[in-house]
């Protein structure tokens, strides 16, 4: 009898990770470019950039902060910061927890797709010394547009590199210029997020070459890379989360000494 009864939950484990396998796999057979793309009038990403500076060779690490906000993307045509605020943290794997508000930040808007950013009198009226972190807040913006740009190239498990950042050189004015040897992005399996099944859409740079970066008292050549995953929604093709890690290691040009900036940067969706 009791042969029977294990031999019945056997069977019905068994079923059931067959009936799982055949729901999953139609996620899987499905042609990105073919899913509608609901663009909403109005989405909400909560944002928080960790940014640690040490040394890349000793146990030194000169300082950790990180920047959360609030970011608002209306439609297809601009993002509006708000909730914006400072943090010093021990590490990366601290989230900002004592908060300094940068109210000058809150309400700043930039126009989706536009290059404007690059340019240094876009940030004219941001405070010198919290110039930097405008920068990087403005930079990572993008790749929720880059997101929404490459996911009809997408096919399960095949490795997809996009031309427009094939030997891509980049100049932010008044920060850095670097030029991107290669972008490579695949879907690479489906999970949960925010209630909604999503395509795990990873990327990586890992050989793009830094030319150089001025920072706050610092002038570095060196290399950068960076890589992450993007989740996207396979009801309406939205980006519901994005986390990016970058590694930037260099030799600052004042003192000679080396220098690494390790960065995180998490969007999640909320609206």
């Amino acid at each position: 009898m009791k042969r029977v009864i294990l031999s019945f939950v056997f069977l019905f484990i068994v079923s059931g990770i067959i009936a799982q396998d055949n729901s999953l796999s139609r996620y899987f057979d499905v042609k990105l470019r073919d899913i509608e793309s609901i663009i909403p009038e109005k989405q909400e990403y909560d944002v928080v950039i960790k940014k640690q500076i040490l040394h890349p060779i000793e146990k030194m690490v000169y300082f950790t902060d990180a920047l959360k906000a609030t970011f608002r993307v209306h439609g297809i045509d601009s993002v509006v910061w708000h909730n914006v605020g400072w943090s010093r943290i021990d590490d990366l794997l601290q989230e900002p927890v004592q908060i300094v508000n940068w109210d000058e930040f809150n309400g700043r808007t930039h126009k989706t797709g536009s290059t404007d950013w690059l340019n240094e009198k876009f940030y004219s009226n941001i405070p010198q010394d919290k110039r930097e972190w405008a920068r990087m807040m403005t930079s990572d913006v993008p790749w929720l547009e880059f997101g929404k740009f490459i996911i009809d190239s997408l096919e399960f498990q095949k490795d997809y590199f996009p031309q427009i950042m094939d030997n891509k050189d980049i100049a932010v004015e008044g920060s850095n210029t670097f030029s991107s040897s290669y972008l490579k992005c695949v879907w690479s399996g489906i999970t949960l997020c925010n209630d909604e099944i999503c395509a795990i859409v990873k990327f990586e740079s890992l050989n793009s070459q830094l030319i150089s970066y001025s920072g706050d008292k610092i002038v570095m050549k060196g290399r950068d890379m960076y890589y992450g995953e993007i989740l996207v929604s396979l009801n309406d093709k939205q980006i519901e989360r994005l986390v990016m890690v970058e590694d930037l290691v260099g030799e600052n040009q004042f003192d000679k000494n080396l220098f690494e900036m390790q960065r995180i940067v998490t969007f999640n969706k909320v609206k």
